[in-house]
């Protein structure tokens, strides 16, 4: 039996298909939540300016996942199980990807006059200015002595090697996510095919 549209979406409210729902988790609550909220800070990689307009690029990649899960089962039964396997792969690629740019492009920043601290991500390449001003400083100094703000990060790494850093934040960010949705995205599927057709009522 192929499942129609809404039997798919109604897999995702069975308890296997509730996990499709937790990747639209951290981004939406790194939008309600107040900034001032530590928590915040690990629900979405910082990328400056771009935050909002990335989050919502990120729940609207992730809606358009489920859809295309669905569009791209209707002929199969059963899912096969190497695409959960490229999937699992897809998953680790990624988290190891958004690994590999945090650690070495994202910041923390103390703000001792408010006691506050912030995550800010950086780019790859300094600017003129900050390698003839700072040439001896690491990028935490410089951060320390400049200020965590948008306006000075822009001073000291060029725009090209910020962008770069900050889509590829984005881009292992969002496809980590995706992959986690599709697996479970794959499941709730399963679970509409395998769902025997409702007892026709009788007035």
């Amino acid at each position: 039996m192929k499942p129609t549209l809404s039997q798919y979406f109604k897999g995702f409210t069975i308890l296997r298909g509730v996990a499709a729902g937790v990747p639209f988790v951290p981004p939406l609550l790194s939008v309600c939540l107040p900034d001032s909220n530590t928590f915040v800070e690990y629900l979405y990689p910082p990328v400056g300016d771009f935050q909002r307009l990335g989050v919502a690029a990120t729940v609207g990649f992730l809606l358009l996942t489920t859809v295309l899960v669905f569009r791209f089962c209707r002929s199969i039964r059963i899912i096969p199980l190497r695409a959960y396997v490229i999937l699992v792969v897809g998953f680790v690629i990624g988290v190891c990807g958004l690994i590999a740019i945090y650690v070495p492009y994202v910041a923390r920043v103390e703000l001792a006059s408010v006691n506050q601290e912030v995550l800010v991500s950086i780019g790859g390449e300094r600017t003129e200015f900050a390698r003839k001003a700072y040439q001896q400083k690491s990028d935490d100094e410089m951060l320390q002595i400049r200020g965590p703000w948008e306006t000075e990060i822009k001073k000291l790494w060029t725009l090209r090697s910020i962008v770069a850093v900050r889509t590829l934040l984005w881009l292992f960010y969002t496809s980590t996510l995706s992959c986690f949705l599709s697996v479970a995205s794959l499941a709730a599927y399963q679970l509409a095919v395998e769902e025997p057709p409702g007892e026709p009522t009788h007035p």
